[in-house]
C-alpha cells in the first residue's frame, strides 16, 4: 500500500516506510524502502521520518512550507524526521520513485560511529547540523552526480533481482547514508577556490546558492532575472552570479536555458503540441531564438528532433 493518491505499481517494497507505527509511536520502526511507479501522483498533508527520495522517471514536486523542491533523475532530496509536505507529479506526468525511510536509532548509531572515527565522513561544522547525534539537513536538493548514480543502480539491482538471502539490508541502508553524507561534504569543496576562510561562511553560501538553484528549478518556465535570483539568495547580483558559476560550473542564465531545453525535449517526445506551443510553455517568447538554442543543444531543430524520435519508434515497432 502507498499512502498517496493515484494509480501505483509497486515494483518492490520492504520494511516499514510510514511515519507512525500501529501504536502511534515512531520509536522502533524498521528501516524501509519502496520502489514504485505512479500515475497522477498526489500526496497531501504528509509527514515523514528521516528519508531520502530519488526520482527515476518524471519529476516529483515537494511543497515544504513555502518552498517547492523538485526530485528527478538529476537531483534527490533528504527529508528530516517530522517534515510535513505535499507532493505531486509535475504537469501530471508519470513518475517512478525510490524512497528510503530510516529507523531513528539506525541513523543515530551511524552518526555517532562516524563522527567518532578517523574517516572524517561527518564534519560537525559541515553542510548539515548534528543535534544529539541526529542529522538535520538543510532544505534543498542534492545533485545526482557520477558518484551517486552507480550506488543507486547497484541498490535497485540488488532489491529487484536478488533473493532475500543474497541481500544484506543493513549494508544497503548503511551505504546509502555513507553516500549522502560523503556527497554533502564533497559539495563544499566546490567553494574552496572562492577564498573563503571560515567553514561556516562556506556552508551558508552553499545553502543560499542551493536555495536559488531550487528556485530556478521550480520557476524556469517563467521569466526569471538575475536581480530576482540574487534576492532569493540574499546576495548582491554580482556576488551571486560569480559564486553560482564557480560552485555549479554554469551561469544562472545558462542553467535556466538548459532546464528549458530538457523540458522542450520531453514535451516534443510526449505531447502532440506544435513547436510554437512548446516554445510558449517553456518560457520563450520567440520561436526563432528557441529553435536556435534548441539546435545548439541537440544538433537538431525541434521539428527534426521530433521526427528523429518518430523514426526510432517506427523502427522499434
Amino acid at each position: 500500500m502507498i499512502a498517496y493518491k493515484g494509480q501505483h505499481t509497486i515494483h518492490k517494497m520492504g520494511g516499514q516506510i510510514y511515519w507512525e507505527s500501529d501504536s502511534g509511536a515512531i520509536e522502533g520502526i524498521d528501516n524501509g524502502f519502496a520502489l514504485f511507479s505512479s500515475k497522477n501522483l498526489l500526496g497531501e498533508n504528509q509527514k515523514t521520518r528521516f528519508s531520502i527520495r530519488f526520482g527515476l522517471k518524471g519529476t516529483q514536486e515537494y511543497q515544504i512550507k513555502d518552498r517547492v523542491l523538485q526530485v528527478n533523475q538529476q537531483q534527490f532530496l533528504v527529508m528530516n524526521a517530522g517534515t510535513e509536505y505535499n507532493v505531486k507529479a509535475q504537469n501530471g506526468e508519470d513518475t517512478t520513485m525510490l524512497a528510503f525511510c530510516f529507523n531513528e536509532d539506525f541513523v543515530s548509531d551511524f552518526v555517532s560511529s562516524h563522527s567518532s572515527s578517523d574517516e572524517d565522513l561527518i564534519d560537525r561544522n559541515g553542510i548539515y547540523d548534528l543535534i544529539e547525534t541526529s542529522p538535520e539537513f538543510p532544505l534543498h536538493t542534492l545533485l545526482v552526480d557520477e558518484e551517486v548514480k552507480p550506488v543507486i543502480r547497484d541498490i535497485i539491482h540488488a532489491k529487484l533481482y536478488l533473493s532475500a538471502d543474497e541481500v544484506d539490508n543493513y549494508s544497503i541502508f548503511n551505504r546509502i547514508l555513507e553516500m549522502v553524507f560523503a556527497d554533502c561534504s564533497a559539495q563544499l569543496h566546490n567553494l574552496e577556490n572562492q577564498k573563503i576562510v571560515k567553514q561556516s561562511t562556506k556552508v551558508e553560501l552553499y545553502k543560499r546558492l542551493s536555495i536559488a538553484r531550487d528556485y530556478i528549478q521550480a520557476h524556469y518556465c517563467e521569466e526569471i532575472n538575475l536581480n530576482e535570483l540574487s534576492r532569493v539568495a540574499c546576495l548582491s547580483p554580482y556576488h551571486f552570479h560569480r559564486a553560482f558559476k564557480r560552485t555549479f560550473g554554469i551561469t544562472p542564465k545558462k542553467y535556466v536555458t538548459a532546464l528549458r531545453i530538457e523540458r522542450a525535449k520531453w514535451l516534443l517526445k510526449n505531447r502532440d503540441s506544435n513547436v510554437q506551443s512548446v516554445c510558449n510553455e517553456i518560457g520563450f517568447k520567440d520561436v526563432s531564438s528557441f529553435t536556435r538554442l534548441f539546435s545548439s543543444y541537440t544538433k537538431a531543430t525541434p521539428s527534426a528532433y521530433r521526427n528523429q524520435l518518430s523514426s526510432v519508434y517506427a523502427i522499434s515497432a
